[in-house]
């Protein structure tokens, strides 16, 4: 039975890497395919164990994005941009969860938007009904009213959906903040 060196078991993993069989391998080493998949998962162990980075994120930006997360981390005293996204990566469990508490809201406004649209339908429709019998439409003060009331209703909750996303924007400002200090679980 052979065993196999540390540099062997290393030199396996580059060249399986490269693309070579792992018959060709076990062939090469004197050893079996068995062996082979066993030093491949035991490097693929030691990197997890280890904490070893193999993988690479990239993203594109303006040079205005760049230069204001530059700012943001100077400002923050992180000496990489390489830590501040691991630090902020580490955190997404806990940063990108949903907001129940505004989920409940998006609900209610939903329904109360829905209401509202249904009420412009009703009133459409009994104009359209009166222009195709040719008759004029019952449009009158108390139309009107409705239509001004729905109208006020919509832009109440537009603001109203303006200030929950503003709140949301700054609890996460906030936790990203918290993050990037280092005080996140996935500092390092």
């Amino acid at each position: 039975m052979i065993r196999l060196t540390g540099e062997q078991r290393f030199a396996i993993v580059r060249k399986r890497s490269e693309g070579v069989a792992v018959a060709d391998l076990a062939r090469a080493y004197g050893v079996t395919e068995r062996t082979i998949y066993y030093t491949l998962q035991g490097d693929q162990n030691r990197k997890v164990d280890g904490r070893v980075r193999t993988e690479l994120v990239n993203v594109r930006l303006t040079e205005r994005e760049l230069r204001d997360f530059d700012a943001l981390l100077s400002r923050r005293q992180i000496a990489s941009r390489a830590e501040a996204l691991r630090r902020l990566i580490h955190a997404a469990s806990d940063l990108f969860v949903p907001d129940d508490d505004l989920a409940s809201e998006m609900r209610g406004l939903s329904a109360a938007l829905n209401r509202a649209g249904n009420n412009v339908n009703q009133i459409a429709q009994r104009l359209n009904e009166a222009k195709q019998r040719g008759k004029v439409a019952p449009y009158g003060e108390g139309a009107h009213s409705q239509v001004r009331a729905i109208g006020a209703l919509v832009f109440d909750i537009a603001d109203q959906v303006q200030e929950m996303a503003e709140r949301r924007r700054k609890a996460l400002s906030g936790e990203v903040a918290r993050v990037l200090q280092g005080v996140g679980d996935g500092a390092e």
